[in-house]
C-alpha cells in the first residue's frame, strides 16, 4: 500500500529540483525592499516578443549561481521574473497552490479550461492574464507551480502539472459557485 506521503510525491511533477530552487530565489530577490526599483519596473513593463530586458540578464547572473537559461527557456523564465514583479514582495508562499489561488480569487472555470488547455503559442499569455488576475487579488501562490507550468514541455509530465491545478482550484471552489464562464 502506498503511503500518503508517497502518493504526494507521485503528485508531484518531475523537474529539475534546480529549477524550483531557483524559482524560490528569484521570488525572494525580487521581491527584497533592497531589490532596485528600477530593475522591478522594467521586469513589470516587459512584454513578450519583446527583448529581454538587460534588468532580466542582470538579476539572472547575479543571483543565480548558473548560466543563463537556454534560448528556448528564456521567455519562460522571463514570464516568471514578470510574474514575480507584477505580484510584488511574498508573492511566492510555498504551501499555497497555483490551483487555491486561482479558486480562491474567483477565477473562472472557463478560464482555467482554457489556461490548462492552451496550445504553446498563446500559453505564455494566458498565464500572464492569470497572473494579472491574481495581482488584482493580492493573491500569492507557489510560484514553483508556475514555473513548472511554463517550462515543463513534455506532454505527460504538463499533463500531471494540469491535474495538480485542477484538483487544488476545484478543493477549494466554494460548493455553492457558479464559476463557469
Amino acid at each position: 500500500m502506498t503511503e500518503p506521503a508517497q502518493q504526494q510525491n507521485d503528485e508531484q511533477p518531475r523537474v529539475d529540483p534546480t529549477k524550483g530552487d531557483a524559482v524560490a530565489h528569484l521570488a525572494a530577490v525580487i521581491g527584497a525592499a533592497n531589490y532596485p526599483a528600477r530593475d522591478r519596473a522594467m521586469l513589470r513593463r516587459w512584454v513578450p516578443d519583446q527583448p529581454v530586458p538587460l534588468s532580466f540578464y542582470r538579476l539572472w547572473l547575479r543571483h543565480l549561481d548558473s548560466d543563463l537559461p537556454s534560448e528556448q527557456q528564456t521567455e519562460a523564465w522571463m514570464t516568471i521574473a514578470w510574474g514575480l514583479a507584477v505580484l510584488g514582495a511574498d508573492s511566492h508562499e510555498p504551501k499555497r497552490p497555483l490551483g487555491q489561488a486561482l479558486s480562491e480569487s474567483g477565477f473562472s472555470e472557463g478560464r482555467l479550461e482554457r489556461l490548462l488547455s492552451s496550445p504553446d503559442d498563446v500559453r505564455t499569455d494566458l498565464f500572464m492574464s492569470a497572473i494579472r488576475f491574481l495581482a488584482a487579488h493580492r493573491e500569492r501562490f507557489n510560484w514553483r507551480e508556475g514555473a513548472w507550468f511554463l517550462l515543463t514541455g513534455d506532454s505527460d509530465k504538463r499533463e500531471r502539472i494540469h491535474r495538480r491545478i485542477a484538483k487544488a482550484f476545484y478543493r477549494y471552489l466554494p460548493k455553492d459557485s457558479n464559476a463557469k464562464e
